[in-house]
C-alpha cells in the first residue's frame, strides 16, 4: 500500500471514529436546532394570530423557558466534558451566553411593565398592566406621580416631516419634583423605573408612556453583553496570534491545504459573491431609506453602528461560503450587531428583547451559522464539501432575515 493511500485511509478511519465519539456531544446542538425551528415557527404564528398570542403560547410559555434551560444545561455539560476551562477565551465566550440567558430569565420572572396616558395638565400614578390574555385591563399604582406639562412635535426643515415627539413632564416622588424631557431615544428615569415615549393623541395634546421596571434582568444581560464583547476580542486576537506564529491545529493545516488547492477558484467565487451580495444589500437599504424620511426612532447614532455591523456580517456570511476563514468574524459581527440592536431597543422601545420577527430571525441566523464553528464537536463540518453544502442551505435563513421578514412578516422593524 502506498503511503498516500495509507494516510488517506488513516484519516478516514479517524474521521469515522470522531463521528462515533461526537454523537455523545451533539445534544446541545440538537437542542439549539430545535430552538431555532421553534422561533422560526413562532414568527409565522405571530403573523397569523397576533403578537400577544405568540408571546403567551410560545415565547412566554413554560415549555419554551424549559427548552432554553435544557440548552444551557447541555452546554454546561459539554463545556465540562471537553475541559473547556483549559481554553479561557472560548470558555468565557460560552459563559457570556449563559449570563445573557440568566438575565433574560430574570427579566421574565421579575420585570414589570405597563402603560399610562396623560393629557396636558394631568397627573397620575396609575399604570395599566396586562391581564392573563395580554390586554391592558388591570391598573397598578406607581411609586411616583407623573404629570404632562406639554407635548410638542418637532419637524425637519421641510416643515412636514416629524423629527421627534417630545413630552415635557414632571416626576414627583417623596424626595421632591424633577422636570425632564421624554422623547424618542431619550427616556426618563426615576427610582429604578424607566419611562418611554410610546405614542401621542391625534390632536397633539396628550401622550402615552410605557413604564418599565427591570433593574436586575437588564443589568445581568448587559453584563453578559460586555463579557461577550471581551471574549470575542480575546478569541480573535488569540486566533490571529496562533496563525501568525504558525501554531494552527491540524484542522487549520488541513484547511490551508484544501484552500491552497482551490485558491484561484475561491478568490473568484468570493469576489463574485461579495459583489452580488454587497450590491444587493446596500441597494436595498438605500432604497428602503430613500422611500420615505427617517421616522424619529431611527434618528439615533445607533442606526449607523447597528445596521452597518449587521450588514457587514451578512456580506461576510455570504462570502464565507467560499472563504471559510471568514465565518468566525462574520458570526462575531452578527452577534455584536444583534446585541447593539438590543441596547438600542431598550432605549427606544423600553425592552432589550421583544421577540420582534426581525430580532427572532436574526437570532435564528446566528444559531444556524454558529454551528459550523463547533467542528471539534461536530466532525461532519470538517469536510469543506459538507460545510459549503450547509452554508448554501443556511443562506435561506439570512435572506429571510434581511429581505423576507419585511415583505412577509412585518413587525417593529418594518419602517420602509
Amino acid at each position: 500500500m502506498k503511503i498516500e493511500n495509507y494516510s488517506s485511509t488513516l484519516n478516514e478511519n479517524e474521521y469515522f471514529c470522531d463521528m462515533k465519539h461526537a454523537k455523545k456531544h451533539l445534544l446541545p446542538f440538537i437542542l439549539l436546532g430545535i430552538v431555532a425551528i421553534v422561533i422560526a415557527v413562532a414568527t409565522v404564528v405571530e403573523d397569523r394570530w397576533g403578537t400577544e398570542y405568540a408571546l403567551r403560547h410560545i415565547y412566554g410559555a413554560w415549555w419554551f423557558v424549559v427548552l432554553w434551560a435544557l440548552v444551557a444545561a447541555a452546554g454546561c455539560w459539554l463545556l465540562w466534558k471537553r475541559k473547556m476551562w483549559q481554553n479561557w477565551p472560548v470558555m468565557l465566550l460560552h459563559v457570556s451566553f449563559l449570563v445573557i440567558l440568566a438575565g433574560a430569565l430574570t427579566t421574565h420572572l421579575t420585570s414589570r411593565r405597563g402603560m399610562t396616558h396623560l393629557r396636558e395638565g394631568e397627573a397620575t400614578r396609575a399604570c395599566w398592566v396586562k391581564d392573563e390574555r395580554g390586554a391592558y385591563t388591570l391598573t397598578r399604582e406607581m411609586p411616583f406621580y407623573l404629570a404632562l406639562q406639554d407635548f410638542e412635535i418637532t419637524y425637519d426643515s421641510d416643515g412636514t416631516t416629524p423629527a421627534d415627539y417630545i413630552s415635557h413632564v414632571v416626576i414627583a416622588t417623596a424626595d421632591g419634583e424633577q422636570r425632564t424631557t421624554i422623547s424618542m431615544n431619550n427616556i426618563g428615569r426615576v427610582e429604578g423605573y424607566r419611562i418611554y415615549q410610546t405614542s401621542f393623541d391625534d390632536d397633539g395634546h396628550g401622550s402615552t408612556f410605557t413604564i418599565s421596571y427591570d433593574p436586575w434582568g437588564t443589568a445581568i444581560t448587559y453584563a453578559g453583553y460586555l463579557l461577550l464583547a471581551l471574549s470575542m476580542v480575546w478569541v480573535s486576537l488569540r486566533k490571529k496570534r496562533r496563525m501568525d506564529n504558525g501554531q494552527g491545529t491540524m484542522d487549520n493545516e488541513e484547511e490551508k491545504k484544501n484552500n491552497s488547492q482551490f485558491s484561484i477558484f475561491n478568490f473568484q467565487l468570493s469576489t463574485i459573491l461579495l459583489g452580488i451580495c454587497g450590491t444587493a444589500m446596500a441597494s436595498y437599504m438605500v432604497i428602503a431609506i430613500a422611500m420615505q424620511p427617517l421616522v424619529p426612532v431611527l434618528r439615533s447614532p445607533f442606526l449607523i453602528v447597528h445596521v452597518g455591523t449587521i450588514l457587514l456580517s451578512y456580506i461576510l456570511l455570504v462570502v464565507s461560503i467560499a472563504r471559510r476563514q471568514l465565518l468566525r468574524p462574520a458570526v462575531f459581527l452578527l452577534a455584536t450587531g444583534i446585541f447593539l440592536g438590543a441596547v438600542w431597543a431598550n432605549v427606544s422601545w423600553g425592552t432589550y428583547w421583544s421577540w420582534d420577527p426581525k430580532e427572532a430571525w436574526a437570532l435564528v441566523t446566528l444559531i444556524i451559522y454558529s454551528l459550523p464553528l463547533h467542528h471539534q464537536s461536530i466532525p461532519w463540518f470538517r469536510s469543506d464539501r459538507h460545510y459549503r453544502l450547509y452554508s448554501l442551505i443556511a443562506l435561506a435563513s439570512l435572506l429571510m432575515t434581511y429581505f423576507g421578514v419585511n415583505f412577509l412578516l412585518g413587525g417593529l422593524h418594518s419602517y420602509a
